[in-house]
C-alpha cells in the first residue's frame, strides 16, 4: 500500500505543479477555461464508452455507476421540467477534493472546473442534450448543485 500512496503523492505533486505554471502563465480565469475544456473532453469521451441517445434519468444514473471509484454522485430529486429536466445532486466523495486536502490546496481551484466539464461533457453526449452543472455549496464533506438538461434549439428545423 505504501508504493500506492507514493504513486498518488507524485501525481497530485505533479498536477499541483502544472497548475501553478499554468496559473503563472496565463492567469487563473484562462487555466479555469482550460481545466473546463480538459474535463469537458474527458468527459465526451466517457460518454462515447457508455452510449448515447439515453434519456437523463438513464445517463445520469449509467454516468455515476461508471464514475464510482472516483465520485460518489447521489442524485437528491430529479424533476421533468418545461424545457427538458433537472437533477438535484450531491458529491459526497470526490477525487479533486481528496487531492486538494493531501496537498493544502482550497477547495474552489481551477481542479473544480475541470469536474464540472466532466460531468457536462459525459452528459451531453450521452443524452445529445445543452448540459449544464450548477455547484450551490461546496465543502469538505460534500458539493451540492443541480444539473439542468435542455433539449437543443432547433430555430431552423435543422435536427429533424
Amino acid at each position: 500500500m505504501e508504493s500506492v500512496r507514493s504513486y498518488e503523492m507524485g501525481y497530485i505533486a505533479l498536477i499541483a505543479g502544472l497548475l501553478d505554471i499554468l496559473e503563472e502563465a496565463n492567469g487563473v480565469e484562462v487555466t479555469e477555461d482550460m481545466m473546463y475544456l480538459n474535463g469537458r473532453r474527458r468527459g465526451e469521451h466517457i460518454g462515447k464508452k457508455l452510449g448515447a441517445d439515453k434519456d437523463p434519468h438513464t445517463a445520469i444514473s449509467e454516468f455515476i455507476t461508471y464514475v464510482k471509484p472516483y465520485f460518489e454522485i447521489e442524485v437528491i430529486k430529479e424533476s421533468n421540467t418545461r424545457n427538458g429536466y433537472v437533477a438535484q445532486i450531491h458529491v459526497n466523495k470526490c477525487m479533486i477534493k481528496e487531492m486538494c486536502r493531501n496537498r493544502g490546496i482550497s477547495i474552489k481551484n481551477p481542479l473544480c472546473r475541470s469536474t464540472r466539464g466532466f460531468i457536462e461533457g459525459a452528459l451531453a453526449f450521452m443524452t445529445g442534450m445543452q448540459v449544464a452543472e450548477y455547484t450551490s455549496l461546496v465543502n469538505w464533506e460534500k458539493c451540492q448543485g443541480s444539473v439542468e438538461f435542455k433539449r437543443k434549439r432547433d430555430i431552423l428545423g435543422f435536427l429533424r
